[in-house]
């Protein structure tokens, strides 16, 4: 049996540094069969019109008798331009390929990263700015540290933002029994935990846990534990943004989530050599798969000691 993962992949250097989307080709989601050690990536047929340039993805899967089945929905941030952004919700086909159902924009999507899905058209997605990106006050919150960025929550019709007041939200992701929320703040250096109220308006902040890195987005490795992976050196990935050549070390973490408080061990660390700017980290049985915000290959880890390089950009 196929185990996939989905990979979201779009020229993330020019997206950074070029402010107009329009001016280069779309970007695409991947897929890789982690059961198979010596599978390389496909990219999936998108069916859509338009522009394509992808960020953070999640999938909705068939429920049955309260057991989750196969994926049969793709959700996926897409960026039509720098000020222009919308939830692309495409089906899954029988042959893998992807099939759009629905666009969704609104208000709320003011600069989003990562999205969490909770049912069919609803979902989290974070906001990693207050601010419109290439905006002046976007690199006023950069430099600043200033907490503006947000959570926001689509009900099938509209948009509500939810928890704001954050410093970059990025990664995003719900327990299994959607009772529990859980959000990386990039330049906190922290990932917070919080506890649904009545409905899925309310969430009540529980803890939170420092990591001594720039995180990034948030997988699940069991129901007990969360990784995550990010940037040990802010200012070594930010010079890795403009110049590929110039090394940024990666590293990633576990993060135990079944005690009262969450606590957090390295899993992984390189300095660059390997990969550089890792923004997420997920695992199959004995493999960690590793991909970057820039580079062009995920990182596939068989053992502790030993990785293979898989040649297709990701997120």
């Amino acid at each position: 049996m196929q185990k996939l993962a989905y990979i979201s992949a779009d020229d993330r250097r020019q997206a950074f540094l070029d402010k107009d989307l329009k001016s280069y080709e779309n970007g695409g989601i991947w897929t890789l069969d982690l059961s198979d050690p010596n599978s390389k990536p496909k990219q999936l047929m998108v069916k859509m019109k338009g522009a394509f340039h992808p960020h953070g993805i999640a999938l909705r899967f068939e429920q049955q008798d309260g057991v989750q089945g196969k994926a049969i929905e793709l959700y996926a941030v897409n960026h039509l331009d720098m000020q222009t952004h919308e939830i692309d919700v495409f089906s899954i086909l029988p042959d893998g390929n992807l099939k759009l159902r629905r666009r969704i924009p609104f208000p709320e999507l003011i600069s989003p990263n990562d999205i969490a899905v909770v049912g069919k058209d609803r979902f989290f997605v974070s906001n990693d700015h207050g601010n419109p990106r290439h905006s002046v006050m976007e690199i006023v919150e950069d430099y600043a540290g200033l907490a503006l960025s947000s959570l926001v929550y689509f009900d099938g019709e509209q948009g509500h933002t939810v928890i704001d007041g954050l410093r970059y939200t990025n990664g995003v992701t719900l327990s299994a029994d959607q009772k529990t929320l859980f959000v990386a703040e990039t330049t906190a250096n922290q990932v917070s935990r919080y506890m649904k109220g009545q409905d899925m308006l309310s969430w009540h902040l529980i803890d939170t846990v420092y990591i001594p890195m720039a995180v990034d987005n948030l997988e699940w490795l069991d129901d007990q534990h969360l990784l995550t992976a990010g940037h040990p050196k802010v200012f070594e990935f930010t010079a890795h943004m403009h110049d590929e050549s110039h090394l940024s070390p990666s590293q990633a973490f576990k993060i135990d989530v079944s005690g009262e408080k969450m606590q957090a061990e390295s899993i992984y660390y390189d300095s660059g050599e390997l990969i550089s700017g890792t923004s997420v980290a997920s695992m199959y049985e004995d493999q960690l798969l590793l991909g970057a915000v820039f580079e062009p290959f995920a990182l596939r880890c068989a053992k502790p000691a030993e990785a293979e390089k898989q040649s297709v950009a990701v997120e």
